[in-house]
């Protein structure tokens, strides 16, 4: 016994430091799942969202050669453009999974299935309709304006956002849903924030395989309303849609929306006029780096006042944005119609999440009517810009007012903004998508070693703290299931 002591002094002195930080994590972490998993079978995951109540589109009666308009005459509904009814599209990431679909304002069960892996799941809800989705394991949840596809249907609006992987985050390495975009086009793309081997496999079995470096980004088109299964040796993102005149939450590479790095579609060119671009927001004073993924160079560097915003327009078709402290980002078209050219549409249905405790910035656009419906699954005190509130399990609380917002919960909430142009009043929400985020999934934080741009390590302090933080985001899921069973 003496000379085990003996030998494990020997080796605790000579190892370093920061080495045995992170292995006590990691052990905690190993202890916390294999003791009790973060998740388990008897568990259910929530999904909430609101179908819009305005689903059209109002383009000017008067338009001159190279894209003027003239205001004055008023405006013309496009008439093919008014949806009366949002579809709830779901895949299933396993075998044996059941689905309910519940009308929060009837409170009322719509529509239940059970689900075997990679098969779709369709409900129509009307506009205006406040729902909740629940389900006995994770699955990927979509929200698309009209009516479910029927089978001669080969193209629907393309999704706005960032896809969850498998565990109900922003960031992993097996990723399953639904796609939908117009005939032509390459509107997905990932992101590689490690070396990766991807393989996208379709749900009539055609697959695809290619290689990414870290800090590589690739764009590619799918078929729309099939059910596509992405699998990556190394940990990727995946966004859809491009930046333009809609408006969309950009979660970081840490898996939540506030954080230190973030990847994002961008443009090689901008309208001078139009009001638009990524806007970044902190707690604290910031420095901030933009990268170019394509040519690995950087584009600009800033700095952000606590508290405050930034408004930016990268000329690169990807980026990447790194911060010496933690931040949030968004694309955000304000709604103002005026342009270069012509006149422009500014909308957006968007989600991000909040974890508890941590302080998050959001902006809302200001020339756009605002609806920014945050949700609890279970009773929440929440702080919006130092103003208590309290949000009831299944139930909302609407922020409309334009500008910068400051959140701070002691649960799990998701928010989601539908915006629209003031002008004409009578605009409504064109053709959308997006992904619905899981509520219960809100707390996961990833601990990579992210490679800067031009080669080299990443310090290991910063891998330690990430392991850190997942460690004590997987005792506090723990805790909370204990007490939920007790």
């Amino acid at each position: 016994m003496k000379r085990t002591a003996l030998l494990f002094v020997k080796f605790d002195l000579q190892i370093n430091a920061a080495f045995m930080l992170l292995l006590s994590a990691l052990l905690l972490v190993s202890a916390l799942l294999y003791v009790n998993p973060v998740y388990s079978a008897e568990e259910e995951y929530v999904f909430y969202g609101v179908i819009p109540q305005r689903i059209c589109f109002y383009e000017p009666k008067h338009k001159l050669s190279g894209g003027a308009f003239v205001l004055s005459e008023g405006w013309d509904l496009v008439k093919e453009s008014v949806k009366r009814e949002g579809s709830i599209s779901i895949v299933a990431f396993s075998d044996n999974t059941n689905v309910k679909v519940y009308d929060l304002n009837r409170k009322s069960l719509v529509s239940e299935a059970n689900l075997k892996e990679m098969q779709k799941f369709y409900v129509e809800m009307p506009n205006g309709t406040v729902f909740k989705v629940v389900s006995d394991k994770l699955v990927f949840v979509l929200i698309l304006s009209g009516k479910p596809p029927s089978l001669n249907v080969s193209e629907g609006p393309t999704p706005m956002g960032f896809h969850t992987a498998v565990d109900g985050s922003y960031v992993g390495k097996e990723f399953v849903f639904i796609a939908s975009q117009g005939l032509t086009g390459l509107p997905y793309h990932i992101f590689s924030l490690e070396n990766a081997e991807v393989t996208i496999t379709r749900e009539d079995g055609e697959k695809q395989t290619f290689r990414l470096e870290a800090n590589q980004h690739k764009s590619l088109g799918l078929k729309a309303y099939h059910a596509y299964k992405v699998e990556s040796t190394g940990n990727i993102m995946i966004q859809s849609g491009g930046v333009g005149e809609r408006s969309f939450f950009i979660p970081s590479a840490e898996g939540g929306f506030v954080g230190r790095r973030f990847y994002s579609a961008s443009r090689a060119s901008w309208d001078p006029v139009e009001d638009y671009g990524f806007r970044i927001m902190s707690a604290e004073d910031a420095k901030v780096k933009i990268w170019d993924l394509e040519f690995k160079r950087l584009i600009d560097e800033i700095e952000v006042s606590g508290g405050s915003s930034v408004n930016i327009k990268p000329k690169a078709e990807a980026i990447m944005v790194e911060s010496d402290k933690p931040i949030t980002f968004e694309f955000v078209h304000s709604g103002r119609i005026k342009g270069y050219y012509g006149w422009r549409y500014g909308a957006g249905v968007t989600y991000m999440s909040v974890k508890p405790n941590e302080e998050t910035f959001f902006f809302l656009p200001t020339n756009s009517s605002n609806q920014a419906y945050i949700f609890a699954y279970e009773d929440a005190s929440i702080r919006i810009d130092d103003v208590p509130i309290t949000i009831k399990s299944d139930s909302y609380f609407l922020v409309t007012s334009p500008g910068i917002h400051k959140i701070v919960s002691d649960k799990n909430v998701v928010i989601q903004l539908i915006h629209w142009p003031l002008i004409p009043p009578v605009q409504g929400i064109n053709g959308f998508g997006v992904v619905v985020p899981c509520i219960q999934t809100v707390n996961i934080t990833h601990s990579l070693a992210l490679t800067p741009i031009g080669g080299g390590g990443f310090p290991i302090t910063y891998v330690i703290l990430g392991v850190a933080v997942a460690a004590a985001a997987a005792a506090t899921i723990i805790f909370k299931m204990r007490r939920s069973k007790s």
